[in-house]
């Protein structure tokens, strides 16, 4: 197709069509993908490129549905995001009802439905306790997900004892054995258009969909996944998507180091009672050992995102609604007097509104009561909120130094050096200390260095 064809006011209008007919919307860089997709969709229907362009543009049913079919189909690959299935898996073998219901939501080619069933199973959750309903708006992807036999591309991550399990040889490809085909309903459905499929959901999945979405379809969509789990339910979303969800009263639980969130029961978001009606804990002893939230829906021990006001306008992936940054400045203010105790209590508190920068400060308070492995956790959700967090890359550099790990050190070293990739030396840099990106890139120049001062 040529460029006279397809110049910016026409890809424009073709952008229009696909975000009324699924909310689709890319980013600038990426509009010219629709114009190989519009070539693919025009040559599957045996049409001229202008005529198949035409009938789009006047928005008939047959040219859409096969003009989304090749716009939208993500690159996937089975075991993405493995802490998420493994989190999911624990969450199942605890799960005390008759019947555990999974929803991957904008599943393409299938190998996020088949991971889940194939974690569970693996778990040791019998065939018939769970079901994973899985949707897409691209008639072509659920087709190829029925299908069930991918190549090596797809294969990438699933460790061995698992594809021998679940995969069976068919020709140069490999299928999804049956057992695992069995677990899964695929269904098509318009995350916008549509009501939810289902309802007193056990966990969502939808992961690098949201960002395709302007803000206002994101909380609309959010609304629903909520509005269909049950309460405990978790919501899977990737990276890049967790401030997305910041306000909408989720809690946040330790993944492995990465983030779920989880609909709340009722009677865990009731208020304290105040403190002198309430009997004391336990004697105030010095802070327990940090541990990972579970994920049992029976635990109230959780984080829960405060409400933030609505926004009209778009909410870039790199910026969040300030959370609780009230908490957040009177934590720096004590951790720089010494009172760290005090320091930690409020920086959990500005944690609960995703806010990378007080997961930083909770790892230098763990950094100082010798906690190695609490800072690194501590960095590693940072991280997950922001990768490209250049001081927390920095960080890691420091407290992998301090514990030996030599390999780690270096590696982080090289992604805090990727992450100041096209910063002017003056630029600020976010954190909890002032530091500039020159400044850093000189921290960051091999030398023998420990603990935080040593990122520097």
């Amino acid at each position: 197709m040529s460029e006279a064809v397809l110049d910016d006011a026409t890809l424009v209008r073709v952008e229009e069509v696909l975000r009324a007919a699924c909310g689709l919307t890319l980013a600038h860089s990426l509009r010219r993908s629709l114009e190989t997709a519009l070539a693919r969709a025009a040559e599957e229907q045996g049409l001229e490129p202008a005529v198949f362009l035409r009938q789009l543009l006047l928005r008939e049913s047959t040219a859409v549905e096969g003009f989304i079919d090749h716009a939208v189909i993500g690159e996937t690959y089975f075991f993405r995001h493995p802490e998420h299935l493994r989190t999911l898996a624990r969450l199942a073998t605890a799960h005390e009802g008759p019947f555990f219901h999974v929803w991957s939501a904008g599943c393409a080619s299938g190998e996020e439905p088949y991971s889940i069933s194939m974690a569970l199973l693996a778990a040791g959750v019998p065939e018939g306790r769970f079901r994973v309903l899985a949707t897409d708006v691209s008639g072509r992807a659920l087709q190829r997900a029925r299908d069930g036999a991918y190549g090596p591309w797809s294969m990438r991550r699933i460790e061995p004892e698992l594809e021998k399990r679940f995969l069976a040889a068919r020709g140069d490809q490999l299928s999804v054995v049956p057992q695992v085909r069995r677990t899964v309903d695929f269904r098509r459905h318009n995350l916008v258009m549509d009501p939810p499929p289902a309802g007193g959901l056990a966990a969502i999945f939808c992961r690098n969909v949201l960002i395709y979405f302007p803000q206002e379809v994101v909380r609309e969509v959010l609304a629903r996944f909520i509005a269909s789990l049950a309460p405990g339910g978790l919501l899977f979303v990737s990276p890049a998507e967790v401030p997305l969800t910041n306000g909408l009263g989720l809690e946040t639980v330790d993944a492995e180091g990465s983030v779920a969130l989880r609909l709340p029961h009722p009677e865990w978001t009731r208020p304290a009672a105040p403190a002198a009606a309430r009997p004391p804990e336990r004697p105030r002893p010095a802070p327990p050992p940090r541990r990972s939230a579970p994920v049992a829906p029976a635990a109230p021990n959780v984080v829960v995102a405060p409400p933030a006001p609505p926004r009209a306008e778009p909410l870039s992936l790199l910026e969040r609604a300030p959370a609780t940054p009230e908490s957040l400045r009177r934590a720096l203010e004590a951790a720089r007097s010494g009172r760290f105790e005090e320091a930690e209590a409020l920086a959990r508190e500005a944690a609960k509104g995703l806010v990378p920068e007080a997961y930083l400060l909770l790892a230098m308070v763990a950094e100082g009561r010798g906690d190695l492995n609490g800072a690194v956790e501590a960095v590693r959700k940072a991280l997950y909120l922001e990768p490209q967090l250049a001081l927390g890359h920095a960080t890691l550099v420091a407290l992998y130094g301090r514990m030996d790990r030599r390999e780690d050190a270096e590696r982080a070293r090289q992604n805090a050096l990727r992450a100041l990739d096209g910063l002017d030396d003056e630029h600020p840099l976010r954190g909890v200390e002032a530091m500039t990106a020159g400044g850093l890139r000189q921290a960051l120049v091999p030398r023998p260095q420990a603990g935080w001062q040593g990122a520097r």
